[in-house]
C-alpha cells in the first residue's frame, strides 16, 4: 500500500503528519512501513526521526562522493543490482525495525540523474513495496511530473491544507483535487480557524467524511523540531495517553483509520 503525502502551500505540516501517521499506524498495527522523501533534497525525514544528539557531529568531505538513500538505491537500479539485501541495509530502522526510513543522499540533485530518474524511482518504490506493508510517500509542495506520477500510483493521497483562502481556491482549481482517493487534512488546526471542516465541506462540496483535523500541540511540535516524533507517538499514543494530548491522538487515530479505510485496508 503506497501512502502519498503533499502539501498545498510551504510550511503545511506535510512531513510531520506524515511521520505522525506512519509511526501510529506501525505502533497499532501489524503492519509495517517504510518513509520515503522522492523529492530534490528530501533530508527531512531524519531531522524528524533521529535526535540531534544521534548526528555525526564530524563530517569528512568524502562522504558527499559516498552514495547514500535514494541516490544509492537509483544507482543500484541502474546496475540491475537492486533487491531486498541491498534495501533493507540503506533503510534506518525505528520501533524494532517495524518502521524504517530512506535517508537523504548528500548528492540528492535532479541534475546528476540521468533523465530517467523518474522512472527509476517508480521502480524503487515498486520494490520498497514489496518490503513493507506500507510506503510512506512525502512528494513536497511542488507538483511536477514525478509527483503526479507519484499520486498516480499511490493508493491513498494525504492533501495537507493550512486552511488559508488563496491556498484552498488554487488546490480546489486544479484536476487531481477531486479524486476518489484523496484524504484532506488541515494540519496544524485551531479551534477557531474560519476555513474550518465545515466551511470547506460547504464551499467547496467536499467530502465531509474526507475531511481530517490535526490539532496544533506542543509536545508534538517539540518532538518534531528534536527529532523525536517516533518516541513522542509511542509514550503517548497509548490508552493511558495524557490528557492534555488525548485530543490530538483522538484526531490522528481517526485520520490513521480513513486513510487505510480509503485504501482499502479497513
Amino acid at each position: 500500500m503506497k501512502i502519498a503525502f503533499w502539501g498545498g502551500s510551504h510550511r503545511c505540516g506535510t512531513t510531520s503528519s506524515m511521520t505522525a501517521v506512519a509511526s501510529y499506524l506501525t505502533l497499532h498495527s501489524q503492519k509495517s512501513g517504510i518513509c520515503v522523501q522522492p523529492k530534490e533534497g528530501g533530508s527531512d525525514l531524519e531531522l524528524f526521526f533521529r535526535p540531534w544528539e544521534a548526528h555525526a557531529m564530524l563530517h569528512e568531505e568524502s562522504t558527499y562522493y559516498a552514495l547514500e538513500g535514494m541516490d544509492y538505491l537509483i544507482w543500484q537500479e541502474q546496475h540491475h543490482r537492486l533487491d531486498e539485501a541491498v534495501i533493507r541495509e540503506t533503510l534506518v530502522p525505528l520501533s524494532g525495525g517495524r518502521l524504517c526510513y530512506l535517508p537523504s543522499g548528500a548528492r540528492e540533485k535532479p541534475g546528476l540523474y540521468p533523465a530517467q530518474t523518474g522512472a527509476l524511482q517508480r521502480r524503487i518504490l515498486a520494490q520498497l513495496e514489496a518490503c513493507a506493508d506500507m510506503v510512506f510517500m512525502d512528494l513536497g509542495t511542488v507538483k511536477d511530473g514525478l509527483t503526479g506520477s507519484m499520486m498516480e500510483l499511490a493508493d491513498v493521497v494525504v492533501v495537507n491544507l493550512c486552511g488559508q483562502q488563496k491556498e484552498l481556491e488554487l488546490f480546489f482549481a486544479q484536476p487531481f483535487a477531486m479524486r476518489k482517493n484523496v484524504v484532506y487534512l488541515l494540519s496544524n488546526y485551531m479551534d477557531d480557524q474560519v476555513y474550518n471542516r465545515d466551511n470547506l465541506q460547504r464551499i467547496y462540496r467536499v467530502d465531509g467524511h474526507r475531511i481530517c483535523n490535526l490539532s496544533s500541540n506542543v509536545g508534538f511540535a517539540h518532538a518534531c523540531m528534536h527529532g523525536k516524533v517516533n518516541r513522542f507517538i509511542q509514550r503517548n499514543g497509548g490508552a493511558q495517553n495524557a490528557r492534555r494530548n488525548a485530543h490530538f491522538f483522538e484526531q490522528l487515530r481517526h485520520l490513521s483509520n480513513l486513510i487505510m479505510e480509503v485504501g482499502g485496508c479497513e
